[in-house]
């Protein structure tokens, strides 16, 4: 079942977007852009799924918080002198927005018609909204299609994502006072299901059926596991890297700036126990890792006690050396940096290190089929 346009006519409606994930022949790749906490990232992808051009600038202060946009003109700047230092070329772009009010659920529904579809899908999500459905800009998308062996009815399994339209509005008019058209609005989760299936194709396992993806962020640390490609659950940690800097600037003596260099220096899982900023670097991450592996647990349970095959970190704080090896340890199933997975995405560039923090902004560019 093919979903049409959406029946709202406006841009930041565009949440979750169709077409193929690899580019067309004839088509002009898209800008991606990742507007963080902390940082702003924005790729220039080549037809070949390769990255042209990227950029990595700091957000300042004041700017953004928990996904909204606090002050417009200076973002306004920031991204025009972006695409200027860097020679990001092009006018259209798809951005990849986050923040706690936006809502995302896997929802099973009966088969029916596209408009009924919308109307039950917000009957369905307006108990897990804060405000009003009229407040939200709701999109989804059908993941999959089952058939009831005893009444013949189908059953539809949608993705729905819910976005407040004061904030899908903001990136909107941002973006077009830096001149730029946004073509899709994405969202971490669903550009966490088209990692894992670049994943599934590019390393030909199709046995490999339950993937997590975490995200270390600067300010929370996302989990999304996903079935065959697919969204399955999302849980959102209330702790960061900038969190874990402050840790160590507080036990180390240093500013905030010293202790983000420092720890991507050192391996604090190999050091000396005498080492007490690495005892403590350690310490964040065991608590870190209960909260993950008690996500694993209620997903395994929820999941005819099938648990994940593997995991793959990205973010700012996948950088730790050690950090792999030290969750695999821990949580008994093998971990692997996402950059390793999709170095393809690199191209011929040589700055490998900062692949990490682009694949929010990748993925917002891959649009699918479904």
């Amino acid at each position: 079942m093919k979903k049409k346009g959406m029946n709202q006519s406006s841009i930041y409606d565009k949440i979750l977007g169709q077409k193929d994930m690899y580019y067309k022949r004839g088509t002009m790749p898209i800008i991606g852009i990742d507007i963080g906490s902390n940082y702003i990232k924005m790729v220039k992808m080549k037809r070949n799924n390769k990255i042209a051009r990227f950029a990595i600038e700091p957000i300042p202060e004041g700017v953004m918080a928990q996904g909204r946009i606090e002050a417009q003109e200076p973002l306004i700047d920031l991204i025009k002198n972006i695409k200027s230092k860097y020679k990001i070329s092009g006018d259209s772009c798809a951005v990849c927005i986050s923040g706690n009010e936006i809502i995302v659920r896997e929802l099973t529904i009966p088969e029916m018609n596209e408009d009924q579809i919308m109307e039950n899908i917000r009957h369905e999500i307006a108990s897990f909204l804060p405000f009003k459905h009229e407040d939200y800009t709701i999109d989804y998308k059908v993941i999959d299609y089952q058939t009831d062996g005893n009444d013949g009815i189908g059953k539809l399994k949608v993705l729905v994502a819910a976005v407040p339209i004061r904030q899908a509005k903001a990136y909107v008019d941002v973006l077009k006072k830096a001149k730029l058209k946004v073509k899709y609005i994405d969202v971490g989760s669903n550009v966490d299901s088209k990692l894992s299936r670049w994943i599934i194709h590019t390393i030909g396992k199709n046995d490999l059926k339950d993937i997590a993806i975490i995200d270390f962020g600067a300010q929370t640390t996302d989990v999304t596991i996903l079935n065959k490609g697919n969204y399955s659950l999302h849980k959102m940690i209330s702790n960061g890297g900038e969190y874990l800097t402050s840790i160590i600037a507080d036990k180390a003596g240093m500013d905030m700036q010293e202790a983000e260099e420092y720890k991507r220096k050192i391996n604090f899982f190999e050091a000396s126990e005498d080492n007490m900023i690495a005892q403590h670097v350690v310490n964040y991450f065991d608590y870190l890792i209960l909260d993950i592996n008690r996500i694993l647990e209620f997903y395994k349970n929820r999941n005819n006690h099938k648990g994940v095959d593997q995991i793959y970190i990205m973010g700012g704080g996948s950088f730790l050396k050690g950090l792999s090896s030290y969750f695999e340890k821990r949580l008994g199933v093998k971990v692997f940096p996402l950059s390793e997975a999709l170095e393809m995405f690199r191209g011929d560039l040589n700055q490998t290190e900062y692949l990490p923090v682009l694949f929010n902004a990748i993925g917002a560019t891959m649009r699918e089929e479904w």
